[in-house]
């Protein structure tokens, strides 16, 4: 939950950092002596909240002030949500985000926030497949290139991108003898997921390998393609 409720800049503020760190895939932390920078909880008595930034020059802005020997450093966007903040949760800890004028600024739950950031990821990825007319997946001569599911076991999922650079990165890293193949998005709607739903697999948007992906099966993403699209119609 988010822990201060009562200023609505907070919420805006919160909202930007979610945007901004989804676009960039990128969130900048100030580690010094003490490790990542933290400063007394504003809301809670006796806990902590460990703060990061959605851009480098508000990082580098308090760095002096919120640690001892700063470093500020970049955190890829699928670490900071597999590994950073599920160690925070573990801790006890609260997520201050761009914080520039502490205590009175906002934080959240490191399980709220996990759970912002992916519904933010899904919608970038929506309104980019239908702002860009198509997405991309990796194949070969015998088909499209799935990879487990970390959901349901024994099951396959199909990664998706909107970025031809992402499928690439992923690509030399595990499929390097895959190619980078672009759909648009009427096809991927009614041949792709349809074909998908006969088979029983589901679809990753903005697949990362090794960390638990989103997953959603065919008719979710179909549907959230296909509302977007009409609400586009109408504009």
């Amino acid at each position: 939950m988010l822990l201060r409720q009562v200023d609505p800049r907070h919420a805006a503020v919160l909202a930007d950092f979610v945007r901004k760190v989804v676009a960039s895939r990128t969130v900048w932390a100030v580690a010094g002596a003490e490790g990542l920078a933290r400063l007394p909880s504003p809301t809670r008595r006796a806990r902590e909240a460990t703060i990061f930034w959605a851009e480098q020059e508000d990082a580098e802005r308090a760095a002096e002030k919120v640690a001892t020997e700063p470093r500020v450093k970049p955190i890829p966007l699928a670490d900071f949500m597999h590994e950073v903040l599920p160690k925070l949760r573990e801790l006890e800890r609260a997520v201050g985000t761009n914080w520039l004028a502490a205590p009175c600024e906002p934080e959240i739950e490191p399980t709220e926030l996990l759970e912002r950031l992916r519904q933010e990821i899904l919608a970038s990825f929506v309104r980019q497949a239908v702002g860009q007319g198509g997405l991309y997946i990796l194949e070969d001569d015998q088909g499209p290139t799935f990879a487990a599911s970390t959901e349901v076991p024994n099951t396959l999922i199909l990664p998706v991108w909107t970025q031809r650079e992402e499928a690439e990165i992923v690509q030399r890293g595990f499929w390097q003898d895959m190619d980078v193949s672009h759909i648009p998005v009427a096809t991927f709607i009614e041949r792709t997921l349809v074909w998908l739903d006969e088979i029983g697999r589901s679809v990753a948007p903005s697949y990362t390998p090794r960390v638990a992906n989103i997953e959603l099966a065919p008719g979710d993403i179909a549907e959230r393609l296909k509302k977007l699209q009409r609400l586009q119609a109408h504009v």
